[in-house]
């Protein structure tokens, strides 16, 4: 009579080997940092952008937010090392065939976060200060609602509109 002797074969104890060699990398699963933008009427009320918009960077074609309509609150990257960042804000009226442009210039401070070694860089930013150009007027004012942008989704710019639609 032929035995077999119960035991691990050499696969299963090398699997097992690398199990208890691993270690948890707790990294952030979204660690996306963005900028976080919501329109408001001059009186103070959240509301919706009924034109379609369209926001741009200053002095390129990259396009961060195309064609949006029912806006209430957008997300934005940030630069990683500039000082600044410029956008531009097109809101397109189709009843009225014309585009209102509103320039953004936020002035930001830039602290690179590091949540472990394995884990990727991200950039936390400070707003520092915010100033605009609306030319044709629909914007009536740009404030700094919440300055540290971080994980945190929260409110950091508002958009005082003068004509809002809803």
């Amino acid at each position: 009579m032929r035995f077999r002797q119960v035991g691990m074969s050499m696969g299963v104890g090398l699997f097992l080997l690398f199990l208890i060699g691993c270690e948890s990398i707790d990294c952030t699963l979204n660690n996306v940092v963005t900028c976080n933008y919501a329109f408001y009427s001059a009186d103070g009320q959240q509301v919706k952008v009924l034109d379609t918009l369209t926001v741009t960077t200053e002095g390129s074609d990259y396009i961060l937010y195309n064609r949006g309509t029912n806006v209430a609150t957008l997300s934005m990257p940030m630069s990683y090392w500039q000082e600044a960042d410029t956008l531009n804000f097109s809101f397109y009226n189709a009843e009225a065939q014309a585009t209102q442009n509103v320039v953004i210039r936020v002035k930001k401070s830039n602290t690179p976060h590091f949540e472990s070694p394995d884990c990727p860089t991200t950039m936390f930013h400070e707003l520092l200060s915010i100033d605009f150009d609306s030319p044709t007027q629909c914007v009536d004012s740009v404030v700094i609602s919440n300055a540290a942008v971080n994980y945190e989704s929260q409110e950091n710019i508002k958009i005082y509109l003068h004509t809002a639609t809803e």
